[in-house]
């Protein structure tokens, strides 16, 4: 299951366009931020047209996925924490 900061909110804002972003009002649905799997497999299951009660048109979806693929490359990646001292069994 994925948290909170792991999820964007995606919403319908009108004349077939989809928008980004947590303080948007109306009906929304929760997608992966950084798994491009994730937003194809919502599109070929029609999930935006689901979750958000409307259609919507490839072409927001095509704005979503640019959006999408826009910000996570200029997102700054968490650095990776060094591993801890382990606390192992001695042989």
């Amino acid at each position: 299951m994925a948290t909170a900061c792991e999820l964007v909110r995606v919403v319908h804002v009108g004349e077939g366009c989809l928008a980004v972003g947590t303080g948007l009002k109306g009906r929304g649905a929760w997608l992966c931020r950084d798994a491009p799997g994730c937003l194809e497999l919502a599109d070929r299951r029609g999930a935006f047209s689901r979750a958000l009660r409307r259609p919507i048109p490839q072409a927001a979806v095509a704005g979503l996925r640019a959006e999408l693929y826009a910000g996570s490359a200029n997102r700054p990646r968490e650095p990776e924490k060094a591993p801890g001292p382990t606390r192992g069994r001695r042989s």
